[in-house]
């Protein structure tokens, strides 16, 4: 039972109205703010450093933590060369599409337990048709993949490309 209560007095009647209890007063601005806190959405944070083409394709030559591919190794400079293509195809940010692919091949794995890496996912997003959101490339991707686990990344490009 609460015993720190406040009473309001009318000021036209003089009489006193209910005693509002200063612990619920308390408990539901703390609930209200609580809830204008919450995101949203909640966003998963990919940190890929300074350069993102590196990390992909270290994440997809199976590079330890810690340790980097030279800048000259051929997946480095690979992804450099989808992460430029998905930029312009998409308008978005290099940073964002290397955060989107690294994303997207948790969320296959998540969904449908294929090992894709993300430098796969990166090629497939600079693979689909030029001004197209980056949604709808990843989207396409994904379905792909979902829609046939048992196929390669190459015949998933190709469902992609309608070629199949």
């Amino acid at each position: 039972m609460c015993n720190a209560r406040i009473s309001v007095k009318d000021s036209d009647s003089g009489s006193c109205a209910a005693p509002i209890c200063v612990n619920c007063i308390i408990s539901a601005l703390a609930v209200l703010f609580g809830l204008l806190a919450l995101p949203v959405q909640a966003q998963i944070v990919v940190d890929l450093g300074a350069d993102p083409a590196r990390e992909i394709a270290a994440q997809a030559a199976g590079t330890p933590r810690g340790q980097e591919l030279p800048a000259n190794d051929p997946r480095v400079k690979q992804a450099r060369e989808w992460l430029k293509q998905a930029a312009a195809a998409t308008g978005e940010t290099e940073d964002i599409v290397a955060a989107s692919a690294v994303k997207l091949a948790r969320y296959i794995y998540d969904v449908t337990k294929v090992r894709v890496t993300p430098m796969e996912t990166l090629e497939a997003i600079a693979c689909a048709p030029a001004g197209r959101p980056l949604g709808d490339a990843t989207n396409a991707y994904f379905q792909a993949r979902k829609a046939a686990p048992n196929k390669t990344h190459a015949e998933a490009l190709a469902a992609m490309a309608g070629k199949k």
